[in-house]
């Protein structure tokens, strides 16, 4: 079954979606009315095979093109500066991206605060980087890039985010707000950065889901000062991993390889999941429905709704019409305790939480004690689940997008995928050396919890 998740992207329209072994993005080239699709988790041009990572295929893309063997419209990223050909200086540009060179161009593609794609120049590599909003956060720890933090507008979770540089400024907003304190406060960051001679702010990497917060007024400050925006519905695990390859490219030639792993693990996953479940019948797939923030139900088009139909799960709005009426919104909280009680035929709750690493088992095993009986309110998570608590499955939305994949593939088919398998992923990411994980174990990291799980923790 396959998954999409569009995307805009100006001239070029981006199609998140899953095919056999592959973690890509569909680019659409609308150009004058010819519509070409390319598959890319590296969000650069240059990447003219549409893989994850730039290489001499890349260059010899580019010279059968100008020589006329073959046509730009079958590779799109050929066109290195996006400027409606391949030439010279395509060529110029792509050789200073395989040689590394210090100060290049790099053209990303990206969304802008409307959602639409633009293309946008970052000066390689990418230093001095401010992040907003926390799947946006974990992408760049895991992508390596914690020591080229300049700047955060909060940082919730001590442990997940240890690796951002301890000389990263605090500019003092928060997951759902960016203030005119704050925003003043990373404008004169750009403005030390510049007077100290490290260059300014290099970019601005902004989960799409706070969006919102880049207004208009201060679009016009960040064009003004020449700050980039990178922005990626990251929230999803499939734009996640593109996000990490793309960003740990973008830190340099020491980040590289961490993104080359990271696509390859994100691959396999998807190649397993597709060889489990792709076999079942369509009478035999699990219908979901996905929460946030607790007690918040999410809407189909809502990003944490989207890891689930990757794993091969139907939206429980596909085959509940009451149910996809009454939940349009990215999130709607649930008004009473009874909200659930007409869709007792769903098959699985995936309720995501972003959960800090624990310093030991035991901190862990309350962890999972006190979010599965969090008052929202006065009134116990419980209450609202009550009669699913055999379909309930938090998945911790702070995980790497292979792990958090995995894990909610196994909330939907436990009879085909097994948890430990899931564990195996993470212990791979463990491995892996990604940043975040280092020091931790997996039952440290609360990657899940079910019934199961909670009533072992409480015990």
């Amino acid at each position: 079954m396959e998954k999409s998740l569009t995307m805009k992207i100006a001239a070029v329209a981006v199609v998140i979606v899953i095919v056999v072994a592959a973690c890509a993005l569909l680019l659409s080239n609308n150009k004058e009315k010819d519509d070409v699709e390319i598959k890319a988790s590296l969000m650069v041009r240059g990447n003219a095979d549409n893989n994850y990572k730039i290489d001499q295929n890349d260059m010899d893309i580019l010279e059968d093109i100008i020589a006329g063997n073959k046509a730009l419209e079958d590779y799109p990223l050929a066109d290195v500066n996006k400027d409606g050909k391949v030439d010279e200086t395509d060529k110029k540009i792509l050789q200073d991206m395989l040689d590394h060179k210090t100060g290049t161009k790099i053209y990303v593609e990206t969304l802008d605060v409307n959602g639409d794609n633009t293309t946008v120049e970052v000066t390689y590599p990418l230093r001095n980087v401010v992040t907003y909003a926390t799947n946006m956060e974990m992408p760049v720890l895991y992508a390596g890039g914690g020591d080229y933090v300049a700047g955060y507008f909060t940082k919730s979770y001590k442990n997940a985010q240890a690796s951002v540089s301890s000389t990263a400024v605090d500019l003092e907003g928060s997951q759902r707000q960016i203030t005119a304190a704050s925003w003043a406060n990373f404008t004169k960051l750009d403005a030390d950065l510049n007077a100290s001679g490290k260059g300014g702010i290099g970019a601005f990497l902004v989960d799409y889901s706070g969006i919102t917060q880049i207004t208009s007024e201060r679009v016009s400050d960040l064009e003004a000062a020449g700050i980039p925006i990178l922005a990626y519905e990251s929230a999803d695990s499939t734009v996640e991993g593109a996000t990490v390859v793309t960003l740990s490219y973008l830190f340099g030639e020491k980040t590289e390889p961490i993104g080359q792993k990271y696509a390859k693990l994100s691959d396999e996953v998807l190649s397993y999941i597709d060889s489990k479940i792709g076999k079942l019948s369509n009478d035999e797939l699990k219908t979901y429905i996905s929460f946030t923030m607790y007690i918040f139900i999410c809407g189909p088009d809502s990003t944490f709704a989207s890891t689930p139909s990757t794993a091969h799960g139907i939206p429980y709005s596909e085959v509940n019409s009451d149910f996809a009426s009454k939940y349009t919104k990215n999130s709607t909280k649930m008004e009473t305790v009874e909200a659930l009680s007409n869709y007792t035929d769903v098959d699985c709750l995936i309720n995501n939480r972003s959960i800090d690493w624990q310093a030991t088992d035991d901190d862990a095993k309350k962890m999972i004690v006190d979010t599965w009986n969090h008052s929202n309110k006065g009134v116990s998570s419980t209450e609202y689940f009550k009669g699913f608590e055999n379909k309930l499955v938090y998945v911790n939305n702070l995980l790497p997008g292979p792990a958090k994949l995995a894990y909610t593939a196994a909330a939907l088919y436990g009879e085909e995928i097994s948890y430990e398998w899931a564990n195996s992923i993470l212990q791979e990411c463990i491995d892996m050396g990604l940043a975040p994980l280092q020091g931790y174990t997996v039952e440290q990291i609360v990657p899940y919890f079910d019934l199961t799980k909670y009533e072992a923790a409480k015990a």
